[in-house]
């Protein structure tokens, strides 16, 4: 029997591959809308979560904005959120609320100066603003071989001449003229020629004085006992000569330890030129340290605590409160600010100082400031006057309405005797209107007799007594005439400005006085008084701005003729200076010659007309001479933040310490408040700084 085959074709096969692709197919939409169900579950999460943290941005801010508009300040027994640690936001955001709480942070923290107008550093290390012809700006004499290093930035409004050696600065450089010699700078090279007036860098900060007005005279303290402690106390001095002589090396008090205590001191020196006080001894207007350890501010030990007085000899530096150093911005030990005015000049010759400036939180630490404005002008006190009678004597009509004035009403005496007679009236009064200050100068001091005599005699011996209240009396001749006319005399009692009424004024002492008119005649006739007056001239203390040899130029060096610097420091062995702070003298020059030195000597910048350093071959400090800090104590007080959300509940309480329950921690900040004054905060004018951040979740 035959077998038959049937012919075979794919027609299976293709069934076979629909078969997969739909089962592919299936699987692949079943993956697909697993996905999706996951994507849109996923979706809804992050959405909780971003508002969960858009909730606790919220309520972060909300406790900064809460903190920012109060007066808190981490005080003793304050809390962030008024009578609370704790600000609550129920319902903060629809459904959900949130709950901060406030921990202060018990470190201190450095921060960045927000701007240079609210900024208590300098924004140059070397600032000098003189544009005289023939001046430099920058004037630096280094040993060959050698840098002299700046920590900060270097601007010139003229030029820079490094004379020897090079200048190294870690930052940038400008000189709106030439540069010469070596300089390092950060970008390289400096930027000399530099023409733009768009870099504020280069603008006069404007810095104020500490004081708006003279503070109070202060006489020299008794200079009499060697190696002890001579202590001043803030105010105005006037006697260069006086100073310098206490501190040399052969005065009764040498080798001792100036101490100048925390405050204003105002330096306006007469003892040279055409503002001389006779009452000073003549000599310049240039204070020397030329022996012994001047100390000025908070004075501290070795190890920087803060100690009553100073040692002797004082360990320099390190002697007084540093403000760079200040751990309590809230309650920093207070500096000193050496004001002057004038053409005072401060120099360090044998001697060692250390000036140490305040600590601020908004504005730099000014140790040293030269004056830029303001001038002194005489006050005139004309016709001072009786005010009582004290005894009338022989003169009849002696009332104060008839002797007050000269306005031909007088007193009269009527000798009836040959003999020779004497009349006399004694008055009292001749007080100024305003007391006269102390350390103000008489310029001059007038008597003004109006007298005569019916008979005439150039041969009657007529003089006045002038008693003051306190001081001794002065005698004074008045002229006689040979006829029967009035005559005012006006007779300077000013003896050459050394003598009582001149020292009573220096003083602040003079109140008035009691004046007696006495005539000896020998002759009948009558006598007459129609007026006794004083006319006083003086110049009270002022702030003066700088003038003089101070601020004539072009500067080209120590002992060139009429220029003079403000600050100089002379080439002397142990000769060491720092200024623990700010100087400020944009009219003037700044000279320092260094053979020794511990540590920086300008530490906070300086802004002079002219700078001119020199370092000698027996310089071995290795550090930056002049800096400006990179960070200096800007802030009070910082605060950690802690922000827990509640979703869908009307309430929110954070849990207790320690313990992880619901509601987690959402997110955290430390925050910084920074105050113009931390001790007395402004709300709503608080900058704040966010120091760190991070979330809970």
């Amino acid at each position: 029997m035959k077998r038959r085959f049937r012919r075979q074709d794919d027609n299976g096969a293709a069934l076979i591959l629909v078969l997969i692709v739909v089962t592919v197919i299936g699987i692949s939409l079943g993956a697909l809308l697993t996905f999706a169900d996951s994507g849109v579950r996923t979706t809804e999460a992050l959405r909780d979560q971003a508002a969960a943290t858009y909730e606790a941005d919220g309520g972060i801010q909300a406790a900064i904005n809460t903190i920012r508009n109060s007066s808190y300040n981490a005080g003793p027994g304050q809390s962030c959120f008024g009578n609370s640690n704790t600000l609550s936001l129920p319902n903060f955001a629809g459904a959900d609320s949130a709950v901060v709480t406030c921990t202060a942070d018990p470190a201190k923290v450095l921060i960045q100066c927000p701007s240079l107008s609210q900024c208590n550093r300098p924004g140059s290390a070397v600032l000098t603003l003189g544009r005289i012809p023939g001046e430099d700006g920058v004037n630096i004499q280094q040993p060959n071989g050698s840098a002299f290093l700046v920590h900060g930035g270097i601007f010139s409004n003229s030029n820079i001449n490094v004379v020897n050696g090079s200048l190294k600065t870690n930052t940038a450089v400008y000189a709106r003229g030439a540069c010469s010699g070596t300089i390092t700078s950060n970008p390289s090279p400096a930027s000399c020629n530099y023409g733009s007036t768009a870099n504020t860098l280069g603008n006069d900060p404007g810095y104020s004085p500490a004081a708006a007005s003279v503070p109070t005279y202060q006489p020299l303290p008794a200079c009499t006992t060697a190696n002890s402690v001579v202590t001043f106390s803030p105010g105005y001095y006037d006697d260069a000569v006086g100073l310098s002589n206490m501190m040399a090396g052969n005065s009764s008090c040498r080798h001792s330890t100036w101490w100048f205590k925390p405050g204003v001191y105002y330096f306006d020196f007469h003892n040279a030129g055409s503002t001389r006080n006779p009452l000073l001894l003549a000599g310049s207007d240039a204070w020397t340290v030329n022996d012994g350890s001047l100390v000025a501010g908070t004075p501290t030990n070795t190890a920087g605590a803060v100690v009553p007085t100073p040692s002797v000899p004082a360990s320099i530096p390190g002697a007084c409160a540093n403000p760079i150093n200040t751990t309590n911005v809230l309650n920093p030990p207070p500096g000193v600010q050496f004001i002057f005015g004038g053409d005072s000049q401060f120099a360090v010759k044998a001697g060692t100082a250390e000036i140490c400036g305040t600590y601020s939180a908004s504005k730099p630490p000014v140790a040293v400031y030269g004056l830029t404005s303001g001038s002194a002008t005489p006050t005139a006190l004309t016709g001072l006057s009786t005010t009582n009678v004290v005894s009338p004597g022989s003169f009849t009509n002696a009332t104060t309405a008839t002797l007050a004035k000269i306005d031909g009403q007088s007193a009269t005496w009527t000798n009836t005797s040959k003999g020779s007679q004497t009349g006399t009236v004694t008055v009292s009064g001749y007080a100024p209107s305003a007391a006269i200050p102390a350390g103000s100068v008489l310029t001059s001091a007038q008597l003004r007799v109006a007298h005569g005599n019916s008979a005439g005699s150039v041969n009657d011996n007529l003089s006045v007594q002038i008693n003051p209240t306190v001081g001794s009396a002065i005698n004074v001749t008045v002229p006689a005439y040979g006829d029967n006319a009035m005559h005012t005399d006006s007779i300077d009692v000013s003896e050459g400005g050394t003598g009582s009424l001149a020292s009573l004024v220096h003083q602040g002492a003079f109140s008035g006085a009691q004046l007696t008119y006495s005539a000896t005649v020998k002759h009948t006739g009558v006598e007459s008084l129609d007026a006794i007056q004083l006319d006083l001239t003086y110049v009270a203390p002022a702030f003066r701005a700088e003038n003089g040899c101070t601020t004539t130029g072009p500067y080209t060096g120590l002992g060139n003729g009429s220029t003079c610097a403000l600050v100089t420091s002379v080439n002397s062995p142990g000769n060491q200076f720092y200024i623990q702070g700010t100087t400020y003298a944009p009219n003037a020059v700044l000279d320092i010659t260094l053979n020794n030195a511990a540590e920086q000597i300008f530490r906070f910048g300086v802004v002079s007309r002219s700078l001119w350093v020199k370092e000698t071959g027996s310089f071995t400090y290795t550090g930056p001479v002049i800096e400006v800090p990179d960070d200096s104590p800007g802030f009070v007080f910082s605060v950690f933040l802690n922000v827990y959300v509640c979703p869908n509940s009307p309430t929110c309480t954070p849990p207790p310490p320690q313990t992880p329950t619901t509601p987690p921690l959402a997110e955290s900040a430390r925050v910084a408040f920074v105050d113009a004054d931390p001790a007395t905060p402004v709300p709503s004018q608080r900058q704040v700084s966010i120091l760190s951040w991070s979330r809970g979740y």
